[in-house]
């Protein structure tokens, strides 16, 4: 671990991308960590958790999500008001998903319109092209009434002057006025308060955006092979070659995620005796990338993986090309919809073995996806746009949101029992709306319930060796602007690397040179603000 000490005095270069942001979001002068902290915790909203449903399976101390194996069979009417006002809104947002029939030949989207009240204009872009989309649209001042903020340089000053202020519609107990985000955990809404002002809704994840491997199971079964048989890097490295060859390989992409979990090095940042510091220097670090790279030269990752967009390493992953994709936990169930005409279909998550047995050290992914902000010139439309969100995040065991995750019955699902089962037309509900809003997640796969019973139990075995970004929640003025670039910049020399472009030992000048240019400045930040935040607890 590289660690930083709090009397370090090196700084930082802010880049000219992240400074041509800034300068279209205005001057701020950001407050001490200390007053960050207080105004937090002075806004935070009030958490309600919705109580109509009872879970088969119990959220885990507040960790592990609740789990339900089947819909409930009478669901209930989360709203009786149509949340629209009739006026069009706006929305801009990404997908991981093939495009949607556009709204006209879109049965789905126009039952949503009509339920809402109001036409969702959504303008979708690939998830991997989205925040260079985003950064156009700021930089050209052309933002939409809604919009999701993924990664972006100074995101808490583009917010604080571009995104309207939500703290008197959602601070403390009003938030009980939409009790569909007040469904949403305290926790998930630290990172939408800036300078004690609410400035965005969070996309709510939790363990469900744990970062996983699936397993095409049905494949790895016709080859003989239990996932249960992958106990360390060597027995990885000869499953992948026996799953490989003709059209199809094992790998959609080269794991250095999962590999750097089997090293336990599972994240950059790290704190040992309330002092934070990092271990891009740690000689696992090679270990990793070396792995990596010997997949890579064994054949055992699709040559086309460099640069395909998620899409359609998810279209390969279900096509069977590939037997194992990393993704987020979430995507376990997304994949089961949008293959549901595969027959025969098993999908499984990897454990996480050691690099020579025992267990690796899973990460612990933040609890958002990102957040949706509305523009600071939609004026007395606000309420309006508040109120569709909280429609959008009616909670599981809904009515509304039966509609929002599946569409319509007969058409896009049909009815096991009380589960809905999606249909071939399935696709068409990927219309980007739960980018715009979300409910609170849930473990749940309809008319599977062995999937939903393997994924908490999976999720929980992982969970036993474990650790947490220790930096959520703090705040880098450095880092708002400059974290971006600097993380680009590692990871272009971590692909050149496993891809053979480089040698192993261009790894540790580029991870100093991340430190030398604003890296050990972002952690001393870091340190300052969680300093702060624990004097206020």
């Amino acid at each position: 671990m590289h660690p930083v000490t709090r009397r370090s005095l090196l700084g930082s270069s802010l880049g000219l991308g992240a400074a041509a942001v800034l300068s279209s979001c205005g001057d701020s002068s950001p407050s001490s960590p200390e007053e960050q902290a207080a105004a937090t915790s002075s806004v935070l909203p009030t958490h309600v958790p919705y109580t109509e449903v009872e879970p088969d399976l119990p959220a885990e101390d507040g960790v592990s999500p609740a789990a339900f194996t089947a819909y409930p069979a009478d669901p209930a009417q989360f709203s009786t008001e149509t949340p629209g006002d009739g006026e069009p809104i706006n929305f801009s947002g990404p997908t991981s998903f093939g495009l949607p029939p556009a709204m006209g030949d879109n049965p789905f989207w126009q039952e949503m319109n009509e339920r809402i009240g109001s036409e969702m204009q959504i303008s979708l872009t690939p998830a991997a092209d989205y925040d260079s989309k985003f950064a156009t649209m700021v930089a050209g001042d052309s933002l939409p009434e809604a919009f999701y903020v993924g990664n972006m340089p100074a995101r808490n000053q583009f917010l604080t002057a571009k995104a309207a202020d939500l703290t008197e519609h959602l601070a403390g107990d009003a938030i009980s006025e939409y009790p569909g985000l007040a469904n949403i955990p305290s926790e998930s809404w630290k990172e939408c308060i800036i300078d004690g002002t609410i400035r965005a809704i969070p996309l709510q994840r939790g363990l469900v955006g744990l970062n996983s491997v699936l397993i095409r199971n049905d494949l790895l079964a016709a080859e003989g092979i239990d996932k249960g048989d992958i106990t360390d890097f060597e027995s990885l490295r000869e499953i992948s070659q026996q799953l490989t060859g003709g059209n199809s390989w094992a790998w959609a992409d080269a794991p250095i995620a999962h590999i750097r979990r089997m090293c336990d090095i599972p994240i950059t940042w790290t704190i040992s005796d309330g002092v934070l510091g990092t271990t891009l220097l740690d000689d696992r670090q090679e270990q990793a990338l070396e792995a990596a790279r010997t997949l890579v030269e064994d054949g055992s990752v699709t040559p086309d993986a460099a640069g395909t967009p998620a899409s359609t390493k998810k279209q390969w992953f279900g096509g069977g090309q590939v037997t194992f994709m990393t993704d987020s936990f979430i995507a376990w169930f997304s994949l089961y919809i949008a293959n549901s005409g595969v027959e025969g279909l098993d999908i499984q998550a990897m454990g996480i073995p050691g690099m020579e047995g025992d267990q690796g050290t899973q990460n612990l992914p933040k609890p958002n996806a990102g957040f949706t902000a509305f523009s600071a010139e939609v004026g007395d439309r606000l309420p309006t746009l508040l109120r569709v969100a909280d429609w959008l995040a009616a909670p599981f065991g809904t009515q509304e949101y039966l509609l929002n995750k599946y569409g319509l019955v007969d058409r896009h699902y049909t009815l096991d029992g009380s589960d809905p089962v999606p249909t071939d037309l399935a696709t068409e509900v990927n219309i980007g709306s739960l980018y715009y809003s979300d409910a609170a997640r849930v473990i749940y796969s309809p008319g599977r319930p062995e999937a939903v019973q393997d994924s908490w139990e999976h999720q929980n075995a992982v969970n036993t060796k474990s650790v947490s970004d220790p930096t959520y929640g703090l705040h880098s003025e450095t880092g708002s602007r400059n974290l971006g670039s600097l993380m680009g910049d590692l990871r272009a020399v971590e692909e050149d690397i496993i891809f053979g472009r480089k040698e192993i030992s261009a790894w540790k000048p580029a991870a100093q040179k991340f430190l030398d240019d604003g890296g050990t400045k972002i952690l001393e930040e870091y340190q300052a603000s969680y300093d702060a935040t624990e004097g206020q607890e």
